[in-house]
């Protein structure tokens, strides 16, 4: 479903900022993978959903979605087929639009826009199936504007429109780390069930390692633009937080020791 290549990403290169956040990155996602990702400050993680979205350009490197070449399509082109819940609950929303017109916009994201009435009789009806689902009772306030809502609603509703037309690819940037645990909890469990529910293929970064083991089937540790170490399903299951602790530690050590032989 996802395949990277040798991508590599610089920022102000040739300058005396120079930082490599990507180095040379080799990923495969098959079908209804949930892969977490963890590392780090500046690990290359938000990078890397970044270059998989098309809002930053690889400077090297192939990246494939359900076997097409995507690595110099724009960010507009690749939004059918990409779906994205950020850290901060604002951005995945319009605030001055209203629960229902907000998901209105999300279901024809990536499409050819006509000039046809956007909500519906129909489209209300299934808008209201959709929220009920997640016990928030938003079902009843879907002329209220969502600028009004708190943080874990919109964050909530932020993921609803995400896996709204069933991407190819969903891909969660830290979108529990602005929330209170309650919320975050809320928030977490309504990710399982969506991606399980439709099988959908996600990419979810955290800097909490227990979500991070909890949630998915594989799990990635990067630090200073590499994958370090992957934990496969039954890896995953067993290992504890003092494990992962203990990896990145010796994986670190290793990486550290290899710059310095080269």
């Amino acid at each position: 479903m996802l395949r990277l290549k040798g991508v590599h990403k610089t920022f102000y290169a040739g300058t005396a900022n120079e930082r490599r956040a990507l180095c040379g990155i080799d990923l495969e996602l098959a079908a209804g993978d949930f892969v977490t990702v963890i590392g780090s400050n500046g690990a290359g993680k938000s990078t890397l959903l970044n270059i998989i979205a098309g809002s930053l350009p690889v400077d090297s490197g192939q990246i494939e979605i359900a076997g097409r070449d995507v690595t110099r399509l724009p960010e507009h082109k690749r939004a059918s087929g990409i779906a994205r819940v950020f850290q901060d609950p604002q951005a995945g929303t319009a605030p001055h639009l209203n629960i229902e017109q907000n998901l209105a916009v999300a279901l024809v994201r990536g499409r050819r826009r006509s000039l046809g009435k956007g909500v519906t009789k129909e489209r209300r009806l299934a808008f209201q199936q959709e929220l009920s689902a997640l016990g928030l009772g938003l079902e009843q306030r879907m002329r209220h504007r969502v600028g009004l809502l708190s943080g874990g609603q919109r964050q909530a509703l932020s993921l609803l429109m995400a896996s709204f037309t069933r991407p190819q690819i969903l891909l969660l940037d830290e979108h529990t780390a602005a929330l209170d645990p309650q919320r975050a909890e809320l928030v977490l469990n309504l990710t399982h069930r969506v991606i399980s529910e439709s099988s959908l293929t996600a990419l979810m970064v955290t800097h909490n390692m227990e979500h991070a083991l909890r949630l998915g089937n594989r799990l990635l540790m990067m630090h200073e633009g590499e994958i370090i170490h992957e934990l496969g399903p039954e890896q995953k299951a067993a290992a504890s937080i003092g494990d992962l602790l203990d990896l990145f530690a010796r994986s670190k050590s290793a990486l550290t020791d290899r710059n310095l032989l080269n």
